[in-house]
Protein backbone atom coordinates (compact mmCIF):
# COMPACT_ATOMS: atom_id res chain seq x y z
CA UNK A 1 0.00 0.00 0.00
CA UNK A 2 2.78 2.57 0.91
CA UNK A 3 4.82 1.96 -2.47
CA UNK A 4 1.37 2.37 -4.44
CA UNK A 5 1.07 5.58 -2.66
CA UNK A 6 4.62 6.71 -3.48
CA UNK A 7 4.15 5.74 -7.10
CA UNK A 8 1.08 7.83 -7.30
CA UNK A 9 3.01 10.83 -4.93
CA UNK A 10 5.80 10.72 -7.61
CA UNK A 11 2.79 10.68 -10.92
CA UNK A 12 0.89 13.44 -9.01
CA UNK A 13 4.27 15.86 -8.94
CA UNK A 14 5.41 15.19 -12.30
CA UNK A 15 2.23 16.18 -13.84
CA UNK A 16 2.13 19.46 -11.56
CA UNK A 17 5.28 20.21 -12.85
CA UNK A 18 4.27 18.92 -16.36
CA UNK A 19 1.16 21.56 -16.03
CA UNK A 20 2.97 24.49 -14.53
CA UNK A 21 5.50 24.36 -17.36
CA UNK A 22 3.82 23.14 -20.18
CA UNK A 23 2.39 24.81 -22.93
CA UNK A 24 -0.65 24.40 -25.70
CA UNK A 25 2.15 25.26 -28.48
CA UNK A 26 5.76 25.00 -26.76
CA UNK A 27 5.24 21.19 -25.05
CA UNK A 28 7.42 20.62 -22.31
CA UNK A 29 7.35 16.92 -22.30
CA UNK A 30 9.92 14.15 -21.32
CA UNK A 31 10.59 11.48 -23.69
CA UNK A 32 9.38 13.58 -26.70
CA UNK A 33 11.97 14.08 -29.58
CA UNK A 34 11.54 16.71 -32.76
CA UNK A 35 13.62 16.30 -35.80
CA UNK A 36 14.18 19.39 -37.84
CA UNK A 37 16.08 19.86 -41.10
CA UNK A 38 17.72 22.82 -41.85
CA UNK A 39 18.41 24.22 -45.20
CA UNK A 40 21.63 26.42 -44.47
CA UNK A 41 23.57 22.80 -44.76
CA UNK A 42 20.71 20.39 -45.06
CA UNK A 43 21.77 19.74 -41.88
CA UNK A 44 19.19 17.56 -39.43
CA UNK A 45 19.30 17.80 -35.62
CA UNK A 46 17.07 16.92 -33.07
CA UNK A 47 15.17 18.47 -29.70
CA UNK A 48 14.27 16.91 -26.46
CA UNK A 49 13.85 18.45 -23.05
CA UNK A 50 14.96 17.01 -19.68
CA UNK A 51 14.72 17.94 -16.09
CA UNK A 52 11.08 19.22 -15.50
CA UNK A 53 10.38 20.68 -12.64
CA UNK A 54 7.51 22.94 -11.22
CA UNK A 55 9.86 25.92 -11.66
CA UNK A 56 11.62 25.13 -15.25
CA UNK A 57 13.66 22.58 -17.51
CA UNK A 58 16.11 21.99 -19.74
CA UNK A 59 15.83 21.69 -23.66
CA UNK A 60 19.21 20.09 -25.34
CA UNK A 61 19.53 20.35 -29.36
CA UNK A 62 21.74 17.89 -30.82
CA UNK A 63 23.70 18.68 -34.37
CA UNK A 64 25.69 15.93 -36.11
CA UNK A 65 29.11 17.40 -34.47
CA UNK A 66 28.21 19.57 -31.63
CA UNK A 67 24.88 20.48 -29.43
CA UNK A 68 23.72 22.58 -25.96
CA UNK A 69 21.58 22.91 -23.89
CA UNK A 70 19.24 26.20 -22.89
CA UNK A 71 17.63 26.41 -18.98
CA UNK A 72 14.44 27.33 -18.99
CA UNK A 73 12.29 28.80 -16.46
CA UNK A 74 8.48 29.03 -16.32
CA UNK A 75 5.94 31.35 -14.57
CA UNK A 76 2.64 33.17 -14.60
CA UNK A 77 3.79 35.48 -18.01
CA UNK A 78 5.06 32.27 -19.82
CA UNK A 79 8.57 30.78 -20.55
CA UNK A 80 11.60 32.83 -20.50
CA UNK A 81 15.55 31.69 -21.05
CA UNK A 82 17.01 33.40 -18.12
CA UNK A 83 20.81 32.51 -19.95
CA UNK A 84 21.65 33.34 -23.68
CA UNK A 85 22.14 30.14 -25.49
CA UNK A 86 25.99 29.63 -26.30
CA UNK A 87 26.53 27.02 -28.83
CA UNK A 88 29.32 24.41 -27.81
CA UNK A 89 32.08 22.97 -29.80
CA UNK A 90 30.34 24.43 -33.05
CA UNK A 91 33.34 24.46 -35.42
CA UNK A 92 36.51 24.68 -33.13
CA UNK A 93 35.07 28.21 -31.95
CA UNK A 94 35.03 28.19 -27.69
CA UNK A 95 32.54 30.28 -26.54
CA UNK A 96 32.52 31.92 -23.04
CA UNK A 97 29.90 34.63 -22.71
CA UNK A 98 28.32 35.93 -19.26
CA UNK A 99 24.75 36.79 -19.29
CA UNK A 100 24.88 40.16 -17.36
CA UNK A 101 21.20 40.97 -17.60
CA UNK A 102 18.06 38.78 -18.94
CA UNK A 103 14.60 40.15 -19.29
CA UNK A 104 11.06 39.35 -20.64
CA UNK A 105 9.98 35.82 -21.80
CA UNK A 106 10.56 33.58 -24.98
CA UNK A 107 7.05 32.50 -25.55
CA UNK A 108 4.09 34.02 -23.59
CA UNK A 109 1.63 32.64 -21.48
CA UNK A 110 -1.69 33.51 -23.98
CA UNK A 111 -0.65 33.43 -28.01
CA UNK A 112 -3.53 35.11 -30.01
CA UNK A 113 -3.32 37.21 -33.21
CA UNK A 114 -2.14 40.27 -32.56
CA UNK A 115 0.04 39.40 -29.29
CA UNK A 116 3.20 41.30 -29.02
CA UNK A 117 5.98 40.42 -26.12
CA UNK A 118 9.88 41.13 -26.38
CA UNK A 119 13.11 39.61 -24.42
CA UNK A 120 16.53 40.45 -24.21
CA UNK A 121 20.01 39.93 -22.65
CA UNK A 122 22.75 41.61 -21.98
CA UNK A 123 26.17 39.60 -22.49
CA UNK A 124 29.81 39.58 -22.09
CA UNK A 125 33.08 37.64 -22.61
CA UNK A 126 35.66 36.04 -25.39
CA UNK A 127 35.50 33.85 -28.14
CA UNK A 128 38.67 31.81 -29.11
CA UNK A 129 39.14 29.90 -32.59
CA UNK A 130 42.83 28.45 -33.09
CA UNK A 131 45.22 30.88 -31.80
CA UNK A 132 42.72 34.09 -31.99
CA UNK A 133 40.77 35.30 -28.65
CA UNK A 134 37.84 38.19 -29.49
CA UNK A 135 36.55 40.31 -26.47
CA UNK A 136 32.81 40.81 -27.02
CA UNK A 137 30.24 43.38 -25.46
CA UNK A 138 26.78 43.26 -26.48
CA UNK A 139 22.97 43.44 -25.92
CA UNK A 140 20.77 41.62 -27.81
CA UNK A 141 17.03 42.40 -27.87
CA UNK A 142 14.15 40.28 -29.58
CA UNK A 143 10.50 41.81 -30.85
CA UNK A 144 7.77 39.33 -31.01
CA UNK A 145 4.26 39.47 -32.55
CA UNK A 146 2.09 36.87 -33.52
CA UNK A 147 0.69 38.01 -37.31
CA UNK A 148 -1.92 35.56 -37.95
CA UNK A 149 -3.07 31.62 -37.97
CA UNK A 150 -2.44 29.85 -41.28
CA UNK A 151 -2.44 26.79 -42.66
CA UNK A 152 1.08 24.94 -43.19
CA UNK A 153 2.67 21.97 -44.66
CA UNK A 154 6.24 20.92 -43.54
CA UNK A 155 7.22 17.33 -43.58
CA UNK A 156 6.07 16.09 -40.68
CA UNK A 157 2.53 17.07 -41.89
CA UNK A 158 -0.24 19.58 -41.97
CA UNK A 159 -0.96 21.63 -39.00
CA UNK A 160 -2.89 24.79 -38.80
CA UNK A 161 -0.40 27.38 -36.72
CA UNK A 162 0.32 30.68 -35.48
CA UNK A 163 2.61 32.40 -37.53
CA UNK A 164 5.45 34.96 -35.48
CA UNK A 165 7.62 37.54 -36.74
CA UNK A 166 10.80 38.02 -34.65
CA UNK A 167 13.15 41.16 -34.79
CA UNK A 168 16.44 40.25 -33.41
CA UNK A 169 18.56 43.16 -32.60
CA UNK A 170 22.27 43.12 -31.35
CA UNK A 171 24.42 46.20 -30.29
CA UNK A 172 28.02 46.15 -29.10
CA UNK A 173 31.13 45.53 -30.24
CA UNK A 174 34.02 43.01 -30.60
CA UNK A 175 37.68 43.77 -29.57
CA UNK A 176 40.01 42.16 -31.92
CA UNK A 177 43.96 42.45 -31.44
CA UNK A 178 43.56 45.89 -29.79
CA UNK A 179 40.81 47.36 -32.10
CA UNK A 180 37.48 47.88 -31.40
CA UNK A 181 34.94 46.23 -34.21
CA UNK A 182 31.13 47.59 -34.04
CA UNK A 183 28.59 44.84 -33.52
CA UNK A 184 25.46 46.36 -34.89
CA UNK A 185 22.93 43.48 -36.73
CA UNK A 186 19.53 43.11 -37.03
CA UNK A 187 17.78 39.61 -38.55
CA UNK A 188 13.81 38.77 -38.83
CA UNK A 189 12.61 35.60 -38.69
CA UNK A 190 9.38 33.91 -39.21
CA UNK A 191 8.32 31.01 -36.68
CA UNK A 192 4.95 28.82 -36.69
CA UNK A 193 3.89 27.24 -33.69
CA UNK A 194 1.45 24.59 -33.51
CA UNK A 195 -0.34 23.59 -31.30
CA UNK A 196 0.72 20.15 -29.25
CA UNK A 197 3.20 20.18 -31.35
CA UNK A 198 5.10 23.58 -31.00
CA UNK A 199 7.71 24.76 -33.44
CA UNK A 200 7.01 23.61 -37.33
CA UNK A 201 8.86 26.23 -39.09
CA UNK A 202 11.29 29.10 -38.89
CA UNK A 203 12.50 31.10 -41.79
CA UNK A 204 15.08 33.76 -41.57
CA UNK A 205 16.62 35.31 -44.88
CA UNK A 206 19.45 32.93 -46.06
CA UNK A 207 17.72 29.99 -44.71
CA UNK A 208 14.57 27.90 -43.31
CA UNK A 209 14.07 25.06 -40.65
CA UNK A 210 11.36 22.57 -40.77
CA UNK A 211 9.67 19.88 -38.69
CA UNK A 212 10.54 16.78 -39.80
CA UNK A 213 8.73 14.18 -37.03
CA UNK A 214 7.93 14.34 -33.53
CA UNK A 215 8.16 11.36 -31.64
CA UNK A 216 5.81 11.11 -28.48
Amino acid sequence: MRKLLWVFTLLTLSTAAWARCDHPFFPVREGWVWSYRSSVDNSTYTVDIANVSARGFTQRQTFKNFGFESRWTCDSSGLAQPEYIQPRGNQGVQMNLKTRKASGVVIPQTMRVGATWSYSYEVSGDMKQQNMTVQVEQSVSTTNKVLGQESITVPAGRFTAFKVESIMTTRGSMKVGGNNVPLNTTLKTLSWYARGVGLVKSQFEGGTTELLSLKR
